[in-house]
C-alpha cells in the first residue's frame, strides 16, 4: 500500500487589509482534521477533493491530515501560522512514515514572520518527509509563486481556470504525478520564470484576451514530448512580498533544459503582450446609468473594489449610495453587516424597520446608508453549491442573515459572515430567483462569473474603490521587486 499524506493551509493574503488573520479566522473558515476532510470536500471541486479521489485507485491510500482555511484578509498573525504549521507537522510526524505528501496551499499566505507563508511551509514538510519523499503541491492560480516554494516541492501545480472551476483536476493530477514518481515512472524536474511584470486584475478572465492567449501558449508547452505538466500564476497583487506578480512553471520528465525553455518560452510571450496587461473599467456613477439603460436584464455589477475573494470586507456602500443618488431601482445587493442582521432578528419577519447598513469596516469602503423596508425573511446562512463554481467548494456558511426589501425597491441580503459571492445558491436558499433581477451587485472581479455568467445579459466591472482596487497606484508597496511593469514602464526582461 502506498501511504501519502494529504493536509494544507490555505490563505490569500491581503497585507493592505488592516484587521489581521488570527487563529478564531481559521476556526470560522475552518480547521478540518480526518474525516472531517472527506466530509466537506470527497464530492466537492476543490483540490482536496482531487486529492481525495486519486485515493480511490487500488493499492494507495490517501490519508487526510488537516486542513485550515480562511476567507481572505489580512496579514496572519504569528500564533495562528506557527500553530496551523506546528500541526501539520506533529501529524506528519506521528502519523508516518509516508511515501509522499500533498499540499493544499494558495500560494499568496503572508504571516507576521513569514512573507512567502507557503514557502515555508513546504520546506517545513520537506525538512520532515527528506529529500527522497516526492512532495506535490498545489496552487490557487493567483499566487505568488517563489523559488522556496518549487525548490522544497517535486510537483507544483496551478489551477488554468479563472474563474476557478478546475482545482479538482489540477489536484488530481499533482497527486498522480506523485504517485508515478514514487513508483519510479518518472524524474520530474521543474522549472520557474518570474518576469517582472503584473498583470491587472481587471484584464485576468482566462476566457478572455489576454489571459486566452496566454493559456493557449501553455496548451502548446503541455503538448511537447516528455512534458509532465506546465502552470501559469498571475499573481495577488495585494500581498506586497517579492515575489509579487507573474510566474510560469515547466515540469519536464528527467531534462532540466526542456523545463527551463519551456517556462521562459511562455514568459516572454507573456512579456511581449504587457501592453494589454493594463486594465480599466467605468467609475460607479457610469456603470449603474449603463445598467439602468440596458434593455435586457440582469445585469451583473462586479464591485472590484470590495472583492471578498482579494480580502474586501464585503460591506462596501459605494454602488448602493450611487443607486440611491441616482434614483436607479431594483438592485439585489449582499452586504456583509452583523448588526444590521442582528436588528432584523430583534424585529421579526414582515416587520418594517429602519437602519443604517454597511461601511462598518473603514472609511475606504463609502459611509453607512440609511435605509427603510420591510424584512422579507432571516435565514441561517448555510447553502450548498454541487456544481464546479470558483475555488470548488461545496459547503458555505454566510451566518445568519436577513432579506430587506427597501422602499427604493432594492433587495438587500445582509449576511453575518463574509462570503464569497461564488455560488447562486446562496439567493436560492433565501427564496430569492436572480434571474428575475435588474441588477446585480456581486464583490468580486472574475470569480463570480461561473456562477453568475449563466444568468447575465451582460456582466460589468466596476471601478471602484476599497482594499481591493484595481488601481494599484493607490498602494504604499515596500516589498516588492523593483522595476517591476507596471509600476515602472521602463522595466526589462
Amino acid at each position: 500500500m502506498t501511504r501519502v499524506a494529504a493536509l494544507g493551509m490555505s490563505h490569500e493574503t491581503n497585507t493592505f487589509v488592516d484587521a489581521p488573520t488570527d487563529y478564531k479566522a481559521f476556526e470560522q473558515g475552518g480547521i478540518l482534521r480526518a474525516d472531517e476532510i472527506v466530509h466537506a470536500f470527497k464530492d466537492a471541486h476543490s483540490t482536496m477533493a482531487g486529492y481525495l479521489e486519486a485515493g480511490e485507485r487500488p493499492g494507495v491510500e490517501i490519508t487526510p491530515l488537516i486542513f485550515a482555511h480562511a476567507t481572505p484578509s489580512g496579514m496572519i498573525t504569528r500564533d495562528a501560522f506557527e500553530r496551523i504549521a506546528d500541526e501539520m507537522i506533529r501529524l506528519l510526524r506521528e502519523r508516518g512514515p509516508w511515501d509522499g505528501a500533498l499540499l493544499a496551499q494558495h500560494g499568496a499566505a503572508v504571516s507576521e514572520d513569514y512573507p512567502d507563508a507557503d514557502g515555508e511551509i513546504v520546506a517545513r514538510v520537506r525538512s520532515l518527509v527528506g529529500d527522497r519523499t516526492p512532495v506535490g503541491l498545489s496552487l490557487d492560480m493567483h499566487a505568488n509563486v517563489s523559488q522556496k516554494m518549487v525548490e522544497h516541492a517535486t510537483i507544483t501545480a496551478l489551477y488554468r481556470t479563472n474563474p476557478h472551476v478546475d482545482p479538482r483536476p489540477r489536484a488530481l493530477e499533482c497527486a498522480q504525478l506523485i504517485l508515478r514518481t514514487i513508483r519510479g515512472e518518472i524524474r520530474p524536474v521543474q522549472a520557474l520564470e518570474t518576469p517582472p511584470v503584473v498583470i491587472n486584475i481587471l484584464r485576468q478572465h482566462t476566457g478572455s484576451e489576454p489571459m486566452r492567449a496566454i493559456m493557449q501558449d501553455l496548451e502548446q508547452v503541455l503538448r511537447q514530448p516528455g512534458m509532465l505538466s506546465a502552470s501559469v500564476a498571475m499573481g495577488y497583487p495585494y500581498a506586497d512580498v517579492r515575489e509579487m506578480g507573474m510566474a510560469f512553471l515547466a515540469i519536464h520528465d528527467g531534462d532540466a533544459g526542456a523545463a527551463g525553455d519551456a517556462a521562459r518560452r511562455m514568459a516572454r510571450r507573456a512579456w511581449d503582450q504587457r501592453a494589454e496587461f493594463r486594465g480599466d473599467a467605468p467609475l460607479p456613477e457610469d456603470a449603474l446609468r449603463r445598467a439602468a439603460d440596458a434593455s435586457t436584464h440582469p445585469v451583473v455589477l462586479m464591485d472590484v473594489g470590495d472583492n471578498v475573494g482579494g480580502g474586501g470586507p464585503g460591506d462596501s456602500t459605494i454602488l448602493l449610495a450611487a443607486a440611491k443618488k441616482l434614483g436607479v431601482r431594483g438592485l439585489l445587493y449582499v452586504l456583509y453587516d452583523p448588526d444590521a442582521v442582528a436588528a432584523c432578528v430583534a424585529a421579526g419577519v414582515r416587520r418594517d424597520i429602519a437602519l443604517r447598513a454597511g461601511a462598518k469596516t473603514d472609511d475606504r469602503h463609502g459611509e453607512p446608508v440609511e435605509v427603510t423596508g420591510t424584512i422579507r425573511t432571516i435565514g441561517d446562512g448555510r447553502f450548498e453549491e454541487p456544481a464546479p463554481r470558483h475555488g470548488g467548494h461545496r459547503f458555505f456558511d454566510a451566518g445568519i442573515t436577513a432579506v430587506l426589501h427597501t422602499v427604493d425597491d432594492h433587495t438587500l441580503v445582509l449576511t453575518s459572515k463574509r462570503t464569497m459571492p461564488t455560488s447562486l445558491q446562496q439567493l436560492y436558499s433565501l427564496g430569492i430567483q436572480p434571474e428575475t433581477r435588474r441588477v446585480i451587485v456581486a464583490k468580486g472581479v472574475v470569480a463570480p462569473r461561473a456562477a453568475y455568467e449563466p444568468i447575465a445579459a451582460q456582466i460589468i466591472l466596476v471601478d471602484t474603490p476599497g482594499v481591493t482596487t484595481a488601481d494599484l497606484s493607490r498602494f504604499a508597496y515596500s516589498r516588492r521587486r523593483r522595476p517591476l511593469y507596471p509600476f515602472e514602464p521602463d522595466a526589462v526582461y
